[in-house]
């Protein structure tokens, strides 16, 4: 039997990893999804947390776009973690990164499926059809990702029309002819008074619930094997998308913050839930409000479409080592251009099956939460691993590098602040649904990691019972020569890759 293609065709350019970088976690997503949260815990000094959550995720950017320069394989977090510190650091970083992107789809989709009904003049719909509604974008986007990259390309051309109109249009509207607060409303001075814990302060807080306003730049990494010259390419779209991104969320949440009628605005429920819906229904005229509303639908489609592209790719990539169940049917490529389609299915499935535990109200936050504390999670792998590997000695620094002699500080800062942040998620603060509310952040974490050891351990028996039988076992690497070429032909697979009886995986997906 014939084996499957193990790489996929350059059909994206700089532009296209940006744009997957960008439509992860557009401006609309993160804004529409934590402004509430973030006015009803902080206040209009939520702001602050924003801008201090930018500040230390730039440094992570910087780091894991040193990791890019340096190795373009798809997956890269999972590629980046194996390649530091071996195959089974590797593999629990993208077993952590598999499951935050499983878990963030159908919170995504759920947001933005809360959305549809208002377009068309609905209200008091129930759980059950915004559920389904759910389903469908999630469906429609998983048809975009089977389609092809052309139509991936065409949609992120519509995501970044619906950003310019959705977002940036509408925060000038609001600034010029809805403005009702000065700037002293944004004062620091306004945070709610403290008492208690670090973790419970309200800027610290803030910081916390702003996590989903900077995340999402690291899937440029993850299609770096279909990017022309994906070593100069990837590292300078996470950094472009990041500023993007970073710009026109602190200028909508500016706007909609000063658009605040009063106090008493956010002090009822309804307003309070979704501010930055209540406040463009009063400043919006009503066809340009459901326009408004359609154009958010389509960011929320977008950001699904991208990150299913994560998911299913480092799913490819990891049972294209043979470190996953069913990685034979995971691994094939279909198509003349190489998609990962089963893998593309296979996640759109998991992710649909996660609406059922998922049917309550109140579990929209937690989802947040918990996905916003597995990315943080997820990014520690890599940026720890390269501090342990500086510190043996393990890491060369080559020309060409992103940052250069630079990158060395960067990491360790990086290395602080990811520490910090992934408590400062985690911490079971008070929401009002007892305790198993209070610590489902914690809760879930565990419960990932717990089945991610059941499942390495049956993947590392499988592979000693392997070697033990004289099987080969190998890993599969890719011939890096061709990462700078601007062509759109194929990769081969290089030369034969190195044996060895233990230490490495198999590339052959059958032999796992």
């Amino acid at each position: 039997m014939a084996e499957a293609p193990m790489v996929m065709k350059r059909e994206f350019t700089t532009f296209s990893a940006l744009s997957v970088a960008f439509a992860f976690v557009s401006p609309i997503v993160a804004v529409y999804s934590v402004l509430g949260v973030g006015l009803a815990t902080s206040g209009p000094a939520f702001i602050w947390g924003g801008l201090i959550l930018y500040a230390g995720q730039f440094v992570v950017v910087l780091t894991l776009g040193v990791l890019a320069s340096k190795w373009a394989d798809s997956g890269g977090i999972y590629q980046w973690s194996r390649r530091l510190l071996g195959s089974r650091y590797g593999w629990f970083a993208s077993w952590t990164y598999i499951w935050t992107l499983l878990i963030t789809l159908p919170a995504v989709a759920y947001a933005g499926a809360v959305l549809m009904p208002p377009i068309f003049g609905l209200s008091g719909v129930d759980h059950g059809l915004v559920t389904w509604l759910a389903v469908a974008i999630l469906a429609f986007s998983t048809l975009v990702n089977l389609a092809g990259r052309v139509f991936i390309k065409i949609l992120m051309v519509a995501v970044i029309a619906a950003e310019a109109v959705g977002s940036v249009g509408v925060a000038i509207w609001l600034l010029v002819f809805e403005r009702h607060q000065g700037l002293e409303y944004l004062s620091p001075a306004a945070l709610p008074d403290h008492q208690g814990v670090l973790f419970s302060a309200p800027l610290v807080m803030a910081i916390a619930f702003s996590s989903y306003f900077a995340i999402g730049f690291e899937s440029a990494s993850s299609i770096a094997e279909e990017v022309k010259r994906p070593k100069r390419a990837v590292p300078r779209a996470m950094v472009v998308s990041f500023f993007a991104i970073m710009a026109i969320v602190v200028f909508s949440t500016l706007a909609f913050t000063l658009a605040v009628p009063s106090d008493d605005f956010l002090r009822n429920p309804e307003n309070a839930a979704d501010p930055a819906v209540a406040i463009m229904a009063g400043a919006l005229p009503e066809p340009v409000f459901r326009g408004v509303l359609a154009l958010f639908v389509i960011a929320f489609a977008a950001s699904l479409m991208t990150i299913q592209i994560t998911v299913s790719r480092i799913v490819w990539a990891t049972a294209r080592n043979g470190e996953l169940p069913f990685a034979h049917t995971l691994t094939s490529l279909s198509g003349a251009t190489g998609l990962p389609r089963k893998a593309v299915v296979v996640t759109a499935i998991i992710a649909v099956l996660l609406f059922i535990p998922f049917q309550s109200e109140g579990i929209q936050m937690a989802l947040i939460s918990f996905s916003s504390v597995g990315f943080f999670i997820s990014f520690l792998f890599p940026i720890l691993g390269l501090a342990i590997a500086r510190v043996r000695g393990q890491w060369r620094e080559e020309p060409g590098l992103f940052l250069g002699r630079a990158g060395r500080l960067i990491g360790w800062i990086a290395l602080a602040w990811l520490a910090f942040q992934i408590v400062n998620v985690a911490w079971p603060r008070e929401t009002g649904g007892g305790w198993a509310s209070d610590w489902s952040t914690i809760i879930g974490a565990l419960a990932v990691g717990l089945l991610g050891v059941v499942v390495e351990n049956w993947v590392h028996r499988r592979r000693l019972h392997a070697a033990s039988t004289g099987q080969t076992i190998v890993i599969f690497e890719r011939d890096e020569s061709a990462d700078e070429e601007g062509d759109e032909t194929d990769l081969d697979s290089g030369p034969e890759p190195e044996r060895h009886p233990l230490r490495n995986y198999s590339a052959s997906p059958e032999a796992v």
